[in-house]
């Protein structure tokens, strides 16, 4: 059996399909018994969907970042 630490260190990959087969079992026993793994895993799924149509920030590129590290220095 897996503990609750272990539900939040693997929630994300339970997700995402990752885990091996073996985890995943685990995992759904432990939340078929564990309502706060279950909360939890619930609100990563619903926060994961409501994130999951906004756009990527747009990274800046390194010439405008020292433009602006050197205006906040001067």
């Amino acid at each position: 059996m897996i503990t609750c630490k272990q539900v939040y260190e693997t929630a994300s990959d339970y997700m995402d399909t990752s885990s091996s087969l073996t985890t995943r079992i685990w995992l759904r026993l432990h939340l078929m018994m564990c309502k706060h793994c279950r909360r939890y895993v619930h609100q990563l799924r619903i926060t994961s969907s409501a994130t999951a149509h906004l756009d990527k920030p747009k990274i800046p590129e390194d010439e405008e970042i020292d433009r602006l590290v050197n205006k906040l220095t001067r």
